[in-house]
């Protein structure tokens, strides 16, 4: 999804006491985890320095890493069933609207066994507490998190209160559509004329398969006023990515829209999961209207062919999905939790919203067999996060090793 809002970053962790970033020692039978190769040479320079000074910001970027090794940690779990997972389910991806909260950004939403959301998500726990100096708290926020998930497996129709944050976050937020159309034109970067008649025409054909099911939509709602080429995120920051204005419901440029086309994540090799169907862009859209709550107008696989043209990787067109951003739209930050109650509220609603998406056929085998493995679950999440803060450490040392 969309970061229109991007919360503040610290900076010199292990040089700021004040901010406790309590990072003990590492065993030495363990491996740091690391990012590929590949995803390093292909980040920005200033993504580099983010990860650098933010081992939360590091969490984002190896999901595949940390995914690769969650699997192989419960390798032995055998008989675990496979379910709709989230993919990266985390402290920061939870959002909210005007109307609406939880976790969203299903990029990497597949099939698989429950354990890969739930370390996830405890593992992006322990570093909130860490970052925020909260670390006694710990163990309580996973007690927390895990007292959503088994209300969410077993009242799949409870939803949790809005937490406080999300209602005091809107109060904050002033924007405009004026002012978010502007600020999504500031995120287009330049492409070739030949590039731009591609996007066109991936319109036009995603016009027509979105208004076999969507006739209600305004006649030239998907004329392109604008596009360009995306170049934000963490997660998926080595993803392909077109930001596309289009007219909307009228011809005053007020009402004017903006949809993301974006090529699907890789998850292919991550062994626990389930191997992806020929059209990868469906798993993204499954996930996001299974366990999503915040909706999107449009939401849509393609276009065709013509999208990934521009992005001179054809053969791949199917794996491009389209999503409409939202105005109000807005992702909480580890930066804006005021207090443990806060990370609280968080952990609980996430725990309930991935539980609750399961289907009833196995949501009594589930509570089983998360109840089974929790201590283990809990285990484990420690084990992940430490080998996740030495690669970490590691590539703040590289960094101060080229500079001398």
């Amino acid at each position: 999804m969309h970061h229109r809002h991007q919360g503040c970053r610290f900076a010199g962790y292990l040089l700021l006491p004040t901010l406790c970033i309590v990072l003990t020692a590492l065993p030495s039978a363990q491996v740091p985890l690391r990012p590929s190769a590949e995803a390093l040479a292909a980040a920005q320079p200033e993504l580099i320095d983010r990860l650098r000074a933010d081992p939360f910001t590091y969490f984002r970027f190896i999901n595949r890493a940390w995914t690769t090794r969650v699997c192989a940690a419960f390798a032995d779990v055998t008989d675990a069933t496979i379910v709709r997972l989230h993919g990266d389910a985390h402290v920061e991806q939870f959002a909210f609207t005007n109307d609406a909260w939880g976790l969203d950004d299903f990029d990497d939403s597949t099939r698989g066994p429950a354990f890969v959301d739930i370390v996830r998500f405890l593992g992006s726990i322990d570093l909130a507490t860490r970052q925020r100096g909260w670390t006694r708290d710990r163990d309580s926020l996973w007690n927390r998190f895990f007292e959503g998930y088994y209300r969410g497996l077993s009242e799949s129709d409870y939803r949790p209160p809005e937490p406080g944050l999300v209602r005091q976050l809107r109060q904050q937020t002033s924007f405009t559509r004026t002012a978010f159309l502007s600020w999504g034109e500031q995120q287009m970067q330049p492409m070739e004329e030949a590039q731009l008649k591609s996007i066109v025409s991936g319109i036009e054909a995603l016009e027509r398969l979105v208004r076999l099911e969507r006739s209600d939509l305004a006649p030239g709602y998907f004329a392109v006023i604008r596009a360009g080429w995306l170049r934000i995120g963490i997660g998926s920051a080595a993803a392909r990515k077109v930001l596309i204005r289009l007219q909307g419901p009228t011809t005053h440029p007020e009402y004017d829209v903006l949809v993301e086309a974006k090529e699907v994540a890789n998850l292919e090799g991550l062994a626990c999961l389930e191997s992806s169907a020929p059209l990868q862009a469906a798993r993204v859209i499954d996930g996001t209207r299974q366990i999503g709550r915040l909706k999107h107008d449009i939401l849509a696989i393609g276009p065709t062919q013509s999208i990934a043209a521009a992005s001179d990787r054809a053969e791949h067109w199917q794996h491009w999905w389209v999503s409409s951003w939202e105005p109000s739209y807005r992702e909480v930050h580890v930066s804006d939790l005021r207090s443990v109650e806060d990370l609280a509220d968080i952990a609980y609603d996430g725990g309930v919203q991935l539980g609750a998406n399961k289907l009833v056929s196995v949501r009594k085998q589930m509570l089983s067999s998360a109840v089974e493995l929790e201590g283990r679950l809990r285990k484990e999440t420690v084990k992940i996060v430490e080998e996740l803060l030495a690669g970490w450490r590691e590539l703040g040392k590289d960094a101060r090793g080229k500079q001398r």
